[in-house]
């Protein structure tokens, strides 16, 4: 029940950050952005970024380093957890790219989303890890069925 529960959560988190950073996408004829190069939506500069988009994109995938390890042991690490951020934050923004040159959506693709969302994923495992230190205990969470109390 518990994992199951784990996994509803992380898939209504997961369509909740995809209708954040994909929706509404608004779709452009070519003649809107004359003039305008696509890659003008590339922000490649790290650290050039207003501060509260910065905190938000951290906030937003704390519950991504949270509940990912708690459904997939593997990701219980900070390295993997990275990596894991890493990869769906850069799936976010090469979607946001391809509706920016396909339908003329224009999403910002941003090297500093890349960066606060991994960070907020490693901030989320941390805060699992001071919640519940052990490692063992996490296990507990992610089992259907767990073993009683004085069993393995």
């Amino acid at each position: 029940m518990r994992r199951s529960f784990l996994k509803a959560t992380f898939l209504l988190y997961v369509l909740s950050v995809v209708a954040i950073t994909v929706f509404p996408i608004q779709a452009h004829p070519p003649s809107y952005w004359a003039g305008e190069p696509f890659t003008e939506m590339i922000h490649w500069i790290p650290g050039v970024v207003d501060a509260p988009s910065f905190v938000l994109n951290v906030i937003m995938f704390v519950p991504f380093g949270v509940l990912l390890p708690l459904i997939a042991r593997s990701t219980d690490s900070y390295r993997r957890i990275a990596l894991s951020g890493l990869a769906a934050s850069a799936t976010i923004e090469l979607v946001q790219f391809i509706l920016g040159v396909t339908v003329g959506s224009r999403r910002t693709v941003d090297v500093n989303d890349l960066i606060a969302n991994t960070a907020g994923a490693l901030l989320g495992l941390l805060i699992l890890r001071l919640a519940i230190p052990s490692a063992r205990h996490r296990g507990h969470l992610r089992r259907e069925n767990p073993a009683p109390h004085g069993g393995s």
